[in-house]
């Protein structure tokens, strides 16, 4: 079994199994071992992000970003930073290590048996779990 998400949707789908899926004891465990991964791999998408803003934002003579009048950061190449930036977020993180099956089978059925009331980020959240879950099963039916 693996879980594959989008590096732009880590960090809403680790907060919504941190936040608002509920789990007692083992299941509890698996769950926060896939908020883990998801976590640290966001980390990781986010410092990729900042050395891409490094190479096409402007900066000053101590290598930090050069920020505009709006507060936002100065560009060299705007145009490409969005590409870059797109390239990045559309790739895919995928858990299948060995040692987190029985993590992401109980992270399954906590989100399959999920059954509050969802809206916003959570509800899209959610969504993205199943849909996962769901191209997971398919490709092991084909097989």
């Amino acid at each position: 079994m693996e879980l594959k998400i989008q590096h732009k949707h880590l960090k809403n789908v680790a907060d919504f199994l941190q936040n608002d899926v509920g789990a007692k004891g083992k299941k509890n465990l698996h769950r926060m071992r896939i908020v883990k991964a998801l976590g640290d791999k966001s980390n990781s998408v986010g410092e990729e992000e900042l050395t891409l803003l490094k190479e096409y934002g402007k900066t000053d003579d101590d290598n930090e970003l050069v920020l505009n009048e709006q507060g936002g950061i100065e560009m060299e190449d705007a145009k490409e930073f969005k590409k870059q930036q797109k390239a990045l977020y559309d790739e895919y993180f995928v858990i299948k290590d060995d040692n987190l099956q029985s993590a992401l089978k109980t992270v399954e059925k906590l989100v399959n048996d999920y059954d509050k009331e969802l809206t916003g980020k959570a509800a899209e959240a959610h969504f993205i779990l199943v849909e996962a879950f769901e191209n997971e099963e398919e490709k092991g039916d084909e097989e």
